[in-house]
């Protein structure tokens, strides 16, 4: 101590003569640091003990250092975190305000705190935080740390793994966060560096070594045949097992297999078994060393600076001074840890920085500044070890491979010793072994990743001689060329025979057409007979054109309806090329083409029989004037001729050369079709010459390069410029040239003609379509072919016509209803969406209302049902309020009370919810808590009750008032065990609410208790006896009001290891694993409706016992008991009539008329049935009927003022018979009562109150539910 005192003066003088020396007064600069003093249970790791006086060290030595920051003299404020992120976030606000400019901590997390630190633009350098999220410097602009984080040893390990070209490895990893984390990190870098994962095995951890639970057999047995190279992330426990069960199997026999562990812990050379430590000394021993051989670990490596021994003296020696003085009773030396080095060197390295920073002229309040020079920069650790700060704040770690070495000693012959370090790099750290250590490896060479032959050797397959092989291939060969051979025949065979007519011809008996007397007959026999439909109706064209109607023919083919077109067999020649078109023409198919089903050929005639269209052709519906076509059908029917024409254009008969509107039919769809296609020169053969106005019409859809060429047929550009006409034509409706008044000789002639300047085409002026619609038209007709657009290019340029639509009309008609019918759908299910949720939050605000068990009430309470009241053996009530309340009320404003009261409430409710107990009810600073309702547990209620009270007096005890935190709410607590009724009262508003004298005394204790004392009766009492682990001081005999004098007792603490144990019983009963709790009891606790006496049954008892009655003298309490609503049979629920037996019969009708508007009766009662109640059967006003709710106030008379409002509670405990109960719920019989009226009644209470006051008294007459129905 002598020492120590010397160098505490020594180094106070020194300052004192720099300060002196330099003739300038230095500046006070303060840093913070945070750490756990504390040790809290479950944090075992807390360093701040050992640890601490590592940085009062480091502040000494740069206070005494003139080449840093010479200009400032650091301050040290510390504090105890205890582990808790809150209180870390407040201490470093407080040290924040003590103007500290940086601050070092934490311990394991730290994330808020970092955050906090870059708010204020200060820097935090840690010393253990293990975060990830941490290393983001977007979000973490302040934060540097020391500590490598546990994913840095990934670096050291892939290293290892390319040192030695082992590209393939089994990763072996416990359930925990660390092996996790670590995991995660080196499957990512093992993608990076192309190394593959041959599998993964995980096992729950922590693990005990050579238990029967042992995954480690299961695991071998997976994966040894695929991979060589295990990796291994886990306690060291896991090693053990690991490696003795690939000794076992004789896996490591060869040296084939090679396991490598991660031990997140710095090497200690005082432990040299660590690693086999559990099996030393088992008798096998000698396969630990043997196995020892097969076992690489990477571990932090051992401080190496010769001076560390004094630097941890220096360390033990600063702990005992100030500012920390921890105490070290018996003057033993701790064992400092390397987190001491590491808290050293933070302190030293943000010294440095700040040091630049202020010679640069910067801020040494800067944070950012000073945390952007750290990054990026080597120092020398403390440890002796250079290490470096990378880009995300993090330090790296520096990492030790060992290997076992012989070792000889009394325990063993071997060790696992350091054989190399892995040096810092850029991006990896490099493994440079000691030359003195070399690794022992049991083959004498490095092991494989995969042996040379494969895991399963399948690289080692030895050659086979392959001559069935070729053998096989060419006879294969052979005889797939003659198959193909064969198939390319018969294909060519078929295509033959169906040019010759098997799919086309179709044989004349087959077609058969109806007479018009019905008969059916074959077609050849009447060919003039048969139906015949118009496909074109001059009638509407001018007078003058009169053109003589054609009709198309029709009959029947296997059941269904066909249009015939007949030629003369003797015009024509059928020669193949005709056959091949009519081949293809079978083979067309698309919505938009007209079916060519076949043809017939005879003697006499050849038919082309094609599927009948009903809607006739377009050149009929729009010559109708009856047909009224709006933009819809219009569109429609222009795309489908778009869409038919492109797919003719890409078949093989690659155009249609007679395209006009008589040869666009409409089927009864509304799909228009694409007909007359493919055999011109047959059809141009036999053409009638006689009829010269109908032929030179037919031409007018024809395209003027044709026309003066008669030997070509037609041509795509042709198809475009007849399209173009049938556009004029839709869009006119009276003809293609309806506004010429030529001969169609004549107009043929016109277009035909190379002679005139301007080509003759329609006149497009009249037309009512828009601009690109009339563009589009005049760019099909151009003169020049290779001007006119293609048939795509047209439905681009139409696009806009048909915008939204579908396919065809009958589509667009069915999509226009399926969007109607949608939009009446989404409707409704928006309207039932919000009726769900709607209903949701009624349920759930009911749910709130009511205890959690009673779901099936509050469904009962939807339905208009019956909530049955229940009758309780024995529960535990509890009362509190704060003493004081009116006045601290009076001298604050009502936000401040509604603040506190939120506060409180707030607190209380979370404390409660950790026990087996049910809040009633909270009015003003009034909170009652009842036990065993309604879930009954046994004798447990009491117990519950009584350690939730002691926690909410130590709650008390520390709150704080917002608006008067100096002063201390002082709570008093009443506790009262004894049976009660519970039930649901009200249908607008429902409450589960107790009744019963039992509430009475819970109440008569509290406001007969004190400030900050638990006041209990004698049954709870003697409950809490039973249950044990309570101290229990007797208070003596207390007068109460109504009750005479009753001997209470004081509750003072409870032994928490017994109500432990106790509840830990209670789950075995109900085969829990986990003490029992609300949640888990509900399911077992049987229908509130079984084996439960009703209130109503324990009324009409009392009803009809009136001796009984008499006796007593008391009042006969009235209960809110509602009966089942019916309005089938008008059965409705009625409450009983609260009315005062002083009132006058206008005050008392007034009162039953108050009840019976209400909104519970609106529409149910009918109007006679109220008169008939409020009157009686002899018309008088009901006077005598009482109303049994009483009301509960406040009875202090050290606070008179004050009245908090009670719980209501129902009659005395002679009012309604109880259930049996148990001994220890048995209220002693009061030797006092009220001598005015002989019954049990509470005071009256001012007007203000939000209860009713209704006394007792005698000869009440009662109104039964019944009389009304």
């Amino acid at each position: 101590m002598i020492i120590l005192y010397f160098h505490v003066c020594l180094i106070f003088t020194t300052c004192v003569s720099f300060e002196v020396i330099s003739g300038e007064k230095l500046k006070n600069i303060t840093i913070g640091y945070l750490t756990v003093d504390k040790v809290i249970p479950w944090q075992r790791d807390t360093q701040g003990r050992i640890i601490s006086g590592a940085i009062s060290y480091a502040v000494d030595l740069i206070n005494n250092d003139t080449t840093v920051l010479p200009d400032y003299h650091i301050h040290l404020v510390w504090g105890d975190t205890k582990g808790d992120t809150i209180t870390a976030t407040k201490l470093l606000l407080d040290q924040w305000r003590q103007e500290a400019v940086a601050f070092f901590g934490l311990e394991d997390s730290c994330s808020v705190e970092a955050r906090v630190s870059a708010a204020v633009n200060l820097p935090m350098i840690s010393y253990k935080c293990a975060d990830l999220e941490v290393s983001d410097k977007l979000k973490y602009p302040t934060f540097v740390r020391t500590f490598p984080p546990t994913t840095q040893v990934t670096n050291s390990l892939i290293s290892l793994l390319l040192h030695y070209n082992w590209k393939r490895f089994t990763l072996i990893l416990g359930l925990s966060h660390k092996p996790q984390t670590i995991a995660k990190k080196l499957l990512e870098q093992a993608k990076v560096y192309n190394i593959t994962i041959n599998g993964q095995q995980s096992y729950k951890d922590p693990h005990l070594p050579l238990t029967s639970g042992n995954p480690f057999p299961g695991i071998v047995e997976k994966t040894f045949i695929d991979t060589r190279v295990y990796v291994l992330l886990g306690d060291i426990n896991a090693v053990v097992d690991l490696m003795t069960n690939l000794y076992d199997r004789g896996l490591l026999d060869t040296g084939e297999y090679i396991v490598i562990y991660v031990d997140l812990d710095t090497f200690d050379s005082t432990v040299p078994l660590k690693y086999f430590k559990r099996t030393a000394d088992n008798p096998h021993q000698p396969r630990n060393g043997d196995a020892a051989r097969s076992l690489l670990v990477v571990t932090l490596s051992p401080p190496s600076n010769p001076q560390y021994d004094k630097f941890r003296k220096a360390v033990n020696d600063y702990n005992e001074q100030p500012p920390f003085e921890f105490p070290n009773p018996f003057m033993k030396p701790k064992k400092i840890t390397v987190y001491a080095a590491y808290l050293y060197d933070a302190v030293m390295l943000w010294a440095k920085a700040a040091d630049n920073m202020t010679r640069s002229g910067g801020s040494i309040k800067d944070g950012r500044a000073i945390i952007k020079t750290m990054l990026g920069i080597s120092y020398q650790s403390i440890q002796g070890v250079i290490s470096s700060i990378d880009s995300n704040g993090d330090a790296e770690g520096n990492y030790t491979l060992l290997a076992r070495v012989p070792y000889v000693s009394q325990h063993a012959n071997f060790s696992m010793q350091p054989v190399g370090h892995f040096l810092i790099g850029s991006k990896l750290p490099k493994l440079s072994l000691f030359r003195d250590h070399n690794i022992d490896w049991v083959s004498g060479m490095v092991p494989l990743d995969e042996p040379v032959c494969g895991y399963r050797r399948e690289k080692c397959i030895p050659p086979n001689v392959y001559t069935l092989e070729i053998v096989g291939g060419i006879i294969g060969g052979i005889l797939l060329i003659v198959f193909i051979i064969i198939l390319v025949a018969y294909r060519n065979w078929r295509y033959e025979q169906e040019i010759a007519g098997l799919s086309w011809q179709i044989n004349t008996h087959d077609i058969k057409s109806t007479h018009t007397n019905g008969k059916v007959s074959p077609y050849v026999t009447m060919v003039n007979a048969g139906s015949t439909v118009s496909l074109n109706s001059n009638q509407s064209l001018d007078s003058r054109m009169s053109f003589t109607q054609v009709y198309i023919k029709t009959g029947t083919y296997k059941g269904q309806i066909v249009a015939l077109k007949v030629y003369e067999s003797k015009m024509l020649h059928i020669n193949r090329d005709i056959k091949k078109q009519m081949k293809m023409m079978r083979d067309l198919r698309h919505m938009n083409i007209n079916p060519f089903v076949g043809a017939c050929v005879d003697t006499h005639n050849f038919i082309i029989v094609t599927e009948y269209c009903f809607k006739g052709s377009l050149q009929d519906i729009l010559e109708n004037e009856l047909i009224k076509l709006d933009k819809m059908f219009i569109a429609s029917m222009i795309k489908d001729v778009i869409q038919g024409m492109i797919f003719l254009h890409n078949s093989e008969l690659m155009f249609h050369g007679n395209l006009k509107s008589s040869n666009c039919v409409v089927t009864s769809r509304w799909n228009v079709q694409v007909a007359d296609f493919g055999l011109l020169e047959f059809r141009k053969a036999t053409y009638k010459k006689e009829d010269e106005h109908a032929y030179n019409r037919n031409l007018f859809w024809t395209a003027p390069e044709i026309l003066r060429n008669p030997k070509v047929f037609g041509s795509q550009k042709g198809d475009v410029y007849s399209f173009g006409l049938i556009l004029y034509e839709i869009f006119s409706r009276l003809g293609v040239y309806c506004y010429c008044n030529m001969e169609p000789k004549d107009i043929v002639l016109n277009v035909k003609s190379v002679q005139r300047v301007e080509p003759f085409r329609p006149d497009a002026k009249y037309l009512n379509a828009e601009d690109y619609i009339v563009n589009c038209m005049k760019e099909c007709w151009d003169e020049i072919p290779d001007n006119r657009p293609d048939f795509r290019t047209i439905a681009k340029k139409l696009h806009d016509l048909w915008r939204g639509m579908k396919r065809n009309i009958f589509d667009n008609m069915m999509a226009m209803m399926e969007a109607y019918q949608n939009n009446l759908e989404n409707l409704v299910e928006e309207r039932t969406e919000q009726l769900v949720e709607e209903k949701k939050k009624t349920e759930t605000l009911l749910h709130r209302m009511l205890p959690s068990v009673s779901r099936v009430i509050a469904d009962q309470l939807k339905r208009a049902k019956v909530v049955q009241p229940e009758s309780f053996e024995c529960v535990t009530i509890y009362f509190s309020d704060i003493c004081g309340f009116t006045k601290l009320s009076a001298e604050s404003t009502p936000l401040e009370v509604v603040d506190m009261l939120n506060d409180l409430y707030t607190c209380f409710d979370s404390i409660i919810k950790n026990y087996d107990v049910y809040k009633v009810e909270t009015i003003g600073d009034a909170y009652m808590v009842v036990s065993g309702v309604p879930i009954r547990n046994g004798d447990n209620h009491a117990g519950e009750v009584a350690s939730m009270s002691l926690e909410l007096l130590r709650a008390i005890k520390k709150f704080k008032i917002r608006h008067r935190p100096e002063e201390t709410l002082k709570l008093r607590i009443g506790m009262h065990s004894g049976p009660c009724v519970a039930g649901v009262v009200g249908l607008t508003m429902p409450r589960y609410t107790l009744f019963g004298d039992t509430v009475n005394t819970a109440s008569r204790l509290e406001s007969t208790g004190e400030p900050l004392q638990i006041h209990i009766s004698d049954p709870c009492k003697q409950i809490l006896d039973k249950l044990g682990g309570y101290t229990i001081t007797e208070r003596g005999f207390v007068s109460m009001k109504g009750k005479g004098e009753l001997f209470t007792y004081w509750l003072n603490s409870e032994n928490e290891e017994i109500r432990h144990e106790r509840l830990r019983r209670t789950s075995q009963t109900l085969n829990f694993s986990s003490p029992a709790t609300r949640e888990i009891r509900q399911a077992y606790i049987p229908h509130s409706g079984q084996n439960h006496r009703s209130i109503k049954d324990s009324l009409n008892e009392n009803y009809s016992d009136k001796d009984n009655h008499s006796d007593h003298n008391q009042s006969t309490p009235l209960m809110d008991i509602l009966c089942e609503s019916e309005r089938i049979n008008s059965s409705v629920a009625v409450p009983k009539i609260p009315i005062e037996p002083n009132d006058s019969p206008t005050t008392s009708s007034m009162k039953a008329r108050k009840i019976f508007q209400s909104k519970l009766f609106n529409g149910v009662i009918p109007e006679e049935k109220k008169f008939r109640l409020l009157k009686g059967s002899s018309g008088s006003d009901i006077t005598t009927e009482r109303y049994a709710l009483m009301s509960d106030f406040h009875d202090d008379d050290s606070d008179s003022d004050h009245m908090s409002t009670r719980h209501h509670s129902l009659g005395t405990r002679n009012n309604i018979r109880q259930p049996p109960s148990c001994a220890m719920c048995t209220l002693p019989k009061s030797t006092k009562q009220d001598k005015e009226t002989n019954s049990y009644v509470p005071d009256r209470q001012d007007v203000e109150s939000r209860n009713y006051y209704n006394s007792f008294g005698q000869n009440d007459n009662l109104i039964d539910p019944e009389t009304i129905l």
